[in-house]
């Protein structure tokens, strides 16, 4: 998705770009609660910045879906997993230690999600941080000087 902004600051690789709400939809929007800009007609998100646009620079963003759609089914396929697993290896050990299978499968699904929860946080952080921040395409105009 491509998307119109306007630069309002910009620090090394990364700049913050106020981008208008173009479509009627975006005000119906499911993933509204989310948008940073929910209480207006625009939005405030972070890009990268590799056209070194300044404030006031009129710029095209391109958002990469495929890649937020990927993350976020690995995010929950693992949250999903972890779980499953968690609940399964506590019941497996209440059955082999004659433990109350209650307490161990909620204390496996709660390590588990914690483990799981520990490990995507740094993939994301040193793998993915780079492809999946928005990036300025073009500068569409200038700032006036």
């Amino acid at each position: 998705m491509r998307d119109k902004g306007i630069v309002v600051s910009s620090s090394g690789d990364f700049a913050q770009v106020e981008v208008s709400c173009l479509i009627d939809s975006c005000h119906g929007c499911s993933a509204r609660s989310l948008c940073i800009g929910q209480a207006q007609s625009k939005g405030l998100i972070t890009a990268k910045n590799p056209m070194n646009a300044s404030p006031g620079d009129e710029v095209e963003v391109s958002i990469p879906d495929t890649k937020y759609s990927q993350a976020l089914l690995v995010i929950f396929g693992a949250l999903l997993a972890a779980s499953l697993a968690g609940i399964g290896l506590g019941y497996l050990i209440s059955s082999v230690f004659s433990l109350p299978s209650a307490g161990t499968s909620l204390l496996g699904l709660v390590l588990f999600l914690a483990v799981a929860g520990t490990a995507l946080f740094r993939y994301f952080k040193a793998k993915n941080r780079k492809t999946l921040y928005p990036l300025i395409v073009e500068i569409i105009k200038k700032a006036q000087a």
